[in-house]
């Protein structure tokens, strides 16, 4: 049988590419003052049991802990990360968090709280389903500062699925899916018989500590199935939500500018829901919107005012790109959680073997294939698709030597801006390298 591996790639021009192994930048408000390392490298905890996830939660020396398989809570099982500085929650691939419990007291996963430089990343949070008992959050940041939650899953919450609350200030959320699977429960104290709500970010109109706090950017999410209503819902914090996208149907509204809000609602894509924007009157600051796309929404989608202007650097795709992009990639999806980004659909997941880079596209940039053949005169093709399947066309033919080789010039020119897979081909056998040109 004919083998080919695929090693790695290369650029033959000096551009920015992304190193997957290496501690990921943290982007967004989560990048000021000295950023997101969270643990940093120090040696993995691993956890495949509640007791040992306890025990490391709360023990401010372990730094980094790695999340492996599914950990269901028991009744008031709800875990508290307290005054804490420098942390990692970090899921191995699969791994779940489950809470059962519908009591207002012992309900939700996790809250952070009074800490700082903290990263969570690579986790599926499952609640019990919305039950509105005023109960706890799947997730809750608590007077917390440079925060980063990436790649995570947030589902079927009875209360929200991620609030942050409290003077937190300068947080992340990206590369994050919202989602409700399990039907609403109807009858709780709180009155609401759908309390599929999503995110709140302020209390209260009386939480006058978050006035000049809760500085969040939320980039690269995904509110999907069942989400009702507080995509986020905001108060008091400047917010900038960049190239998300909207898809949950029957929804009632998505964003919500409430009391001394300041968003800015930048390039997302917002498609079959009701309401995008709802706007609290008389009482928001600002709801900037700019290079959004709207497609078969109905409902008020028109902003107002003008938004704060971020201090950080904008890494920015185009909006028409964003609905792709984001499906194939937000959510605990990332095979190990020293990935920066995973852009890759099911049919091709079990392919990848290497790293995935990030390329400008300026026309003089050429990709360089480093592979491995254990044959000589073994055919080679080499072709390009996007997350789709849909054909870019063949990049090179020819033939392989036995052992290392590397094919030079492969022109990236013409390509489409997006997620590539570069699928390098003999006879019964594929790899395939992810590859994103910007």
């Amino acid at each position: 049988m004919k083998r080919l591996f695929l090693l790695s790639a290369l650029m033959m021009m000096s551009v920015f590419q992304t190193n997957l192994n290496a501690q990921c930048p943290a982007y967004g408000w989560a990048s000021e003052s000295g950023g997101v390392t969270g643990g940093g490298s120090a040696i993995p905890t691993v956890v495949t049991t509640y007791a040992e996830l306890r025990a490391a939660v709360n023990n401010a020396n372990v730094k980094v802990i790695h999340v492996s398989g599914t950990i269901t809570f028991g009744a008031g099982g709800r875990l508290t990360l307290n005054n804490q500085n420098g942390k990692s929650i970090l899921g191995l691939a699969g791994a779940r968090l489950i809470s059962t419990d519908m009591s207002p007291t012992g309900s939700g996963i996790l809250t952070l709280r009074n800490s700082s430089n903290i990263l969570i990343k690579n986790i599926t949070f499952e609640g019990p389903g919305a039950y509105d008992v005023d109960g706890n959050d799947n997730m809750t940041i608590d007077q917390c500062t440079r925060v980063w939650v990436d790649h995570c899953t947030f589902e079927d919450a009875l209360d929200g699925n991620l609030d942050i609350k409290n003077a937190s200030d300068l947080i992340s959320i990206t590369w994050t899916k919202f989602q409700y699977l399990k039907p609403p429960i109807p009858g709780g104290s709180g009155g609401s018989n759908d309390h599929r709500f999503s995110n709140l970010f302020g209390s209260g109109d009386d939480a006058t500590q978050d006035d000049g706090k809760l500085r969040i950017t939320m980039q690269n999410c995904w509110w999907a199935d069942g989400v009702r209503e507080r995509m986020p819902r905001v108060r008091f914090g400047q917010v900038h939500l960049l190239n998300n996208y909207f898809s949950s149907a029957n929804n009632n509204y998505c964003i919500y500018a409430g009391f001394k809000a300041n968003l800015l609602i930048e390039g997302n894509y917002f498609e079959n829901v009701r309401n995008p924007i709802r706007l609290e009157a008389g009482k928001f600051t600002a709801a900037q919107l700019v290079d959004n796309i709207f497609t078969g929404v109905s409902g008020t989608m028109a902003g107002s005012g003008m938004a704060f202007t971020p201090p950080y650097t904008v890494n920015k795709i185009a909006t028409q790109d964003v609905k792709q992009t984001v499906m194939a990639g937000a959510g605990a999806v990332l095979l190990q959680p020293t990935d920066c980004l995973f852009l890759a659909t099911g049919e091709v997941a079990s392919k990848i073997k290497s790293e995935a880079k990030v390329y400008p596209n300026p026309a003089k940039d050429q990709l360089s294939l480093k592979v491995f053949s254990n044959e000589n005169n073994s055919p080679v093709q080499i072709t390009v698709t996007d997350f789709t399947g849909k054909k870019e066309g063949v990049v090179y033919r020819g033939t392989l030597k036995k052992g290392d080789n590397t094919i030079d010039g492969i022109s990236i020119k013409n390509l489409s801006k997006g997620v590539k897979l570069f699928e390098v081909k003999t006879n019964d056998n594929s790899y395939v390298q992810k590859v994103i040109v910007k």
